[in-house]
Parts: C-alpha cells; sequence; structure tokens
C-alpha cells in the first residue's frame, strides 16, 4: 500500500480509537495532516484564535520543509502506534512476573498493599526508611519476608523519599532487579495536623516534601520503565479533591498537601493517556488500624482503633483498581466504593471489632 492509501486509511481510522490521545499528540496528528494536505504553513501567529489555535500553528510551522510523503507516511506510522497503544490497555488478569514499587512499604498500608499483589505473585521493590525494627511498627524486611511467603519476590530498597538521588536507585534496584517498573504506588506520607499559626515552616516544608514533591518525584524516576509496560499503573494515596473551606480550617499545611497529591492525579492521567499509563487517586472511606492512628493520641490512639478497619481492605481495593482496564484513569476513589463495585457486601470482615460505629476518615 503506498503513501497516500495509508494515509487516506489511517485519518479514517484514527475516528474508531477508543482512547482520546494526550494533547501533545493530538497536536502532532494536526501538524503532521496539515503538513501532508496543505505543505507548509502560511500567515502569521494567530493570536485573535486564542491558545489551541496558536498552538496548532506552531506544531505545524514545526514541520516546515518536510515533503507531502514523508509527512503521510509519518502520520500513518502514529496512528499504527496508537491503535497498539490501544489493543494493550485491558484488564490486568495476572501480577505473576509484573513489578510493583510501593513507597512508604515497611509497615501500614504500604505493607498490606504489598501482601495483596504478593498472593498473585507480583515481584515487590518495598521503599521505605527503617530496614529493621526492635519494636512492632514494621520493617522493610518484615515485609520482605511476608511478600516471600506469600508467593512474590522482594527487594528492598532504604530510601528517604525526599531525596532525589534515593528515589532514582531505588527505582534503578527495582529495575535491575525485575526488569522494569509496572506498576507505582505513592503511598509515602508525612501527617502534621495544627492550625496555621501553630505550623512551623519546616513541618509546613515536611508536608510538601514527602507527601506531593516525593510523589512527583517518584513518578517522574519509574516513568521511563511504566512506559515499557504493557499495562502501566499509577496509585497514589489521596483524597478527592475540594475548594470546601471545611476540610482546610486546622489543618491548612497538611490539607494543601495532600489535595496537590491529587492534582498531580489530575495532570499525570491526562499527560500519560497516550501512553496507555492509568493514574489513579485512592483514599480509605474510614479510618484504618494503622501506627498513624494507634499511636498518636490526637487522632484517637486505641480508642479510634476499635473504631476503625483493618488495613487489609485498602490492599483489597489497590488490587483490584489497579488490574482495571487502563480506561479506568483520572479517578477519586475510596476502598469501599472499589469493593461495592465488585459485589462485596460484607465489610465485617475488615472491621477491627465487627458492630463497632465506624469512624469515617477525614475528607470524605
Amino acid at each position: 500500500m503506498n503513501n497516500e492509501k495509508r494515509f487516506n486509511k489511517a485519518v479514517k481510522e484514527i475516528m474508531n480509537l477508543s482512547n482520546r490521545p494526550d494533547d501533545k499528540t493530538l497536536l502532532l496528528l494536526y501538524s503532521l495532516y496539515k503538513q501532508a494536505k496543505d505543505g507548509d504553513v502560511n500567515g502569521g501567529l494567530p493570536i485573535n484564535g486564542g491558545i489551541p489555535a496558536i498552538a496548532k500553528y506552531r506544531a505545524w510551522k514545526k514541520q516546515n520543509g518536510k515533503s507531502s510523503e514523508d509527512a503521510m507516511s509519518e502520520y500513518a506510522d502514529l496512528v499504527a502506534i496508537l491503535f497498539e497503544r490501544s489493543e494493550k490497555i485491558s484488564n490486568i488478569e495476572s501480577w505473576k512476573g509484573r513489578t510493583v514499587l510501593i513507597s512508604g512499604a515497611s509497615r501500614g498500608l504500604g505493607r498490606a498493599m504489598a501482601l495483596r499483589f504478593a498472593e498473585d505473585g507480583a515481584n515487590l521493590v518495598l521503599l521505605g526508611r527503617t530496614l529493621e525494627s526492635n519494636d512492632d511498627k514494621g520493617s522493610l524486611k518484615d515485609t520482605a519476608k511476608q511478600v516471600e511467603s506469600l508467593g512474590g519476590k522482594a527487594v528492598v530498597a532504604v530510601c528517604d523519599v525526599r531525596n532525589d538521588e534515593d528515589v532514582i536507585a531505588a527505582v534503578q534496584i527495582g529495575v535491575d532487579s525485575f526488569g522494569g517498573i509496572d506498576a507505582v504506588i505513592c503511598n509515602a506520607g508525612a501527617l502534621f495536623i495544627a492550625p496555621f499559626d501553630e505550623t512551623p515552616m519546616k513541618r509546613f516544608d515536611l508536608v510538601h516534601e514527602v507527601n506531593v514533591r516525593a510523589s512527583f518525584s517518584l513518578c517522574q524516576a519509574a516513568l521511563p520503565h511504566l512506559r515499557k509496560s504493557d499495562n502501566g499503573r499509577i496509585l497514589v494515596i489521596c483524597p478527592p479533591p475540594s475548594l470546601d473551606p471545611k476540610w482546610y480550617k486546622g489543618t491548612i499545611a497538611y490539607t494543601i498537601s495532600k489535595f496537590s497529591m491529587s492534582m498531580l492525579v489530575l495532570g499525570l492521567s491526562e499527560e500519560l493517556s497516550g501512553d496507555g499509563i492509568a493514574v489513579n487517586g485512592m483514599w480509605p472511606a474510614t479510618t484504618i488500624d494503622t501506627a498513624a492512628v494507634r499511636y498518636n493520641k490526637a487522632l484517637g490512639g486505641e480508642e479510634m482503633v476499635r473504631h476503625s478497619r483493618k488495613s487489609t481492605i485498602v490492599g483489597d481495593a489497590a488490587f483490584i483498581i489497579m488490574s482495571k482496564s487502563g480506561e479506568i484513569t483520572g479517578g477519586f476513589h475510596t476502598d469501599e466504593s472499589i469493593l461495592r463495585g465488585e459485589g462485596v457486601e460484607d465489610f465485617d470482615q475488615y472491621a477491627v471489632e465487627p458492630g463497632m460505629t465506624l469512624q469515617p476518615d477525614y475528607y470524605l
């Protein structure tokens, strides 16, 4: 088939693409189409047309000098790649042999998610600051041992997620050990609850560095490997975004950092849609029995634990949402909503004390 026939066929086929390409790819398609049909761009910058018109003009101008034949060929090749990617966007039937990188994996939610993926035979790259521990709060070695007892494989990376070199090195450990990265779970978090005038700047910096900056850094370091995966996934442990002032009062620094993570989900899901990488946010519907609750009197301590759920609910929900088709992206889910969507009705199995009134989590 000659270039012109391939080009005309691709122009018709692109309308049947099931997933909308990202804006960068759409501009490239537009510019190649215009260059193939009309040749070099004419006229000046279309200022009156607004930002979209200017973006199209500049994209087309980059093709100046390219022959119609070459533009047709590149357009057809790009459409073929997009359809190939689209065919790969499907449910993940098995995690055996796939690699999941989890920050904050020494205990709590991170450990629970690691163990659930281990049950399905996944490779786990476990990030955290605590390699070994003499108390019952958990460590990376403890999590790795449990992962392997369930049939998964694990490597650990002692990592301060605030340090870019640590993050890059941790990703490389995963790649060297298992050949790539298929999924990233941004779970590491810093908690500081205080009113505005009682928040030292070092605490403001801490929650932003650990919560949003580290999530950004981790996704960026893993991105080249996620793009090589046939079904890349990113899950960010963050709440649904909101502008309701009630969520900010008394917790401004922490809330801004968590909602910034939510903004990361929105941005990445749009930017990476053309790569077939699904990006979602998830948040617990109730308080969870973690160290943050159990050992923090301000959050209720032991009494609050009685009104909480076990961390296994987060592990089960993360496994489900990340196994869904890559078309499920850019959403904000709760652990409970994900499980209810799968037909789960018995939530007593997750309660620390079945029958106790549950405490809804913050931001819901």
